[in-house]
């Protein structure tokens, strides 16, 4: 199970009881208050808790700009993305090599060489 951290000193302070206010969607494993003050998202693992923040991104497009609850997703989306085990997970996973590895091919095929600078 994974655990991601909210600190209750961000710039909006989220509580569990925010996610049925606002109406968030809940992580796989729902969330929970820890003695800190903390909120604690619980996902079953990283690609969870990935796919738990493009969903919330999907929402910010939809929420109207003067809404509170549109810092609220942002910043949430964003604890979730810098969390050390995202990380080191979207930067091993096997699709993103991919993808990183095919743009670089790209770089490569499309650089100008002096052949085509002649013309």
């Amino acid at each position: 199970m994974l655990r991601i951290k909210i600190p209750a000193t961000g710039a909006t302070p989220l509580t569990s009881a925010d996610f049925k206010n606002y109406h968030l969607p809940m992580p796989s494993k729902g969330v929970r208050a820890n003695k800190d003050s903390n909120t604690v998202l619980q996902f079953d693992n990283e690609y969870d808790a990935v796919v738990y923040a493009d969903q919330l991104e999907e929402i910010v497009t939809t929420v109207s700009k003067t809404s509170p609850l549109k810092n609220i997703l942002r910043d949430l989306a964003t604890t979730i993305r810098n969390d050390d085990s995202i990380r080191n997970y979207l930067e091993n996973s096997s699709i993103y090599v991919w993808i990183k590895n095919r743009v670089k091919n790209i770089k490569y095929a499309i650089k100008p060489t002096a052949y085509f600078s002649k013309n």
